[in-house]
């Protein structure tokens, strides 16, 4: 393996972490700027705009990069156009902030322009995992879950342009806010859930030296859920309370079964220590199973969840979003970025001289402390959207800006090793007589 070969594979990915550790600070700023939206009903063009940057802007981006690394690892192949790749990195770049611009304005027409170009990329993404997991000829839980969530997000990004051209010209004849809590389960459950349910299965046994000896409970959870989806989506967008429910829970039955898989894969590792990043990924996996409890509770209560207070929508997305889908990206983060960053940086000095390892590139201080409290954020948070006291949702986006800083400057330290390993002088290597 060369050390040409090695540097070149986290190019791609390291900028879209890159630019999802930009959108993780914007994203931060933008709440720091107007904490009290969250106590706003949930179709506010201001929470709606929040919703997009954190999760357009930060855990799709980080996702994409994510599988742009692991679809050719999992699936023993290389990705099949890096071209691809780049276009959608810059129609992404360019999409994501004028559609977040445009929600917080309420400028429809702007939107679409902004949505299409992102919608663009998304089509990029999917045709591009499409043919790699094509090209692997695999077709276990993993590559099906790769070629289901790039499925899952085409189809969300074109329901929510159908949804801002619908608030446009007004042509389709559904309640506006019951499409869009089917459109936000088509992304959350379809791309995120769908995506970790086969990836969790490749990350934690890849870091943990543990194995999956039983795939079973790893097909039923993946299936249970896409099959829940199927009917929670319409079920949804068309108020069909009953069916919604049982939607739901085949949701949360295929997220539990995946849970216990995971678990039994976990029980198998060999590394029995379980660093800070695979630990806070594994406790936003388990409130990613409380968070579909949760969703459970909100059905069988009265009326759409739409209102803000109580146990109500906004306190089942503040637990998906900051309690669930933060951490599990957090933790993956701080996994597959000092891995990129070393390959870039120290993979091709192989054989030449010592080298750092990977997990000595961060700062071990900073990332524990940042991760428990984007993890202590969560509480003040539901907290305050619960009781839609402002001090709560105050206290839990100061707590959440700390934790954001610390984990940004400690990836940001690992990042620095790609300008340090350039700066220093090569080794040379010296011939033998």
């Amino acid at each position: 393996m060369s050390g040409s070969w090695l540097a070149a594979q986290g190019r791609l990915p390291l900028a879209f972490m890159g630019l999802g550790l930009i959108w993780l600070v914007a994203a931060t700023a933008l709440l720091g700027w107007a904490p009290e939206s969250l106590a706003l009903p949930h179709a506010h063009p201001h929470v709606v705009a929040l919703t997009h940057a954190w999760v357009l802007g930060v855990f799709v981006t980080v996702a994409c990069g994510a599988v742009y690394q692991l679809a050719p690892v999992a699936l023993g192949t290389t990705l099949a156009s890096e071209r691809y790749g780049w276009w959608h990195l810059g129609l992404h770049a360019f999409g994501v902030p004028g559609m977040v611009w445009s929600f917080w304005c309420w400028d429809l027409k702007e939107l679409g322009h902004f949505g299409f170009a992102t919608a663009l990329g998304i089509l990029l993404f999917a045709v591009n995992t499409w043919r790699t997991v094509r090209r692997s000829g695999r077709r276990g839980a993993v590559a099906w879950s790769l070629l289901l969530a790039a499925g899952w997000l085409l189809v969300t990004v074109l329901l929510g342009l159908l949804l801002a051209a619908n608030r446009w010209w007004n042509f389709i004849p559904i309640d506006p806010v019951a499409l869009l809590r089917a459109h936000a389960h088509v992304g959350l459950a379809g791309f995120f859930l769908t995506l970790l349910q086969g990836v969790g299965f490749q990350l934690v046994p890849m870091f943990t030296l543990g194995e999956v000896r039983d795939w079973r409970l790893a097909n039923t959870g993946l299936w249970l859920s896409q099959g829940g989806l199927l009917v929670l989506a319409p079920a949804l967008a068309w108020h069909l309370g009953l069916l919604a429910q049982v939607a739901a829970v085949s949701i949360t039955a295929g997220m539990v079964c995946s849970g216990v898989g995971l678990a039994r894969a976990l029980a198998s590792r060999k590394k029995r220590a379980l660093d800070p990043g695979l630990k806070t990924f594994l406790r936003g996996g388990a409130c990613l199973i409380a968070s579909a409890v949760v969703g459970v509770a909100v059905l069988l209560g009265e009326g759409d969840g739409s209102q803000p207070g109580g146990l109500r929508g906004m306190f089942y997305a503040v637990l998906i979003i900051f309690g669930g889908l933060l951490p599990c990206f957090a933790g993956m983060m701080c996994k597959i970025v000092p891995f990129l960053t070393w390959m870039r940086a120290y993979g091709p000095r192989v054989g030449r001289g010592p080298t750092p390892s990977a997990s000595t590139l961060a700062n071990a201080r900073l990332e524990r402390w940042g991760l428990a409290l984007l993890g202590l954020a969560t509480i003040p948070l539901l907290v305050g959207v619960w009781t839609l006291q402002p001090l709560w949702l105050r206290a839990g986006v100061w707590l959440l800006a700390v934790g954001v800083a610390l984990f940004v400057a400690d990836m940001l330290i690992v990042l620095r090793h790609l300008w340090l390993a350039a700066a220093a002088k090569p080794v040379e290597v010296k011939s033998s007589p």
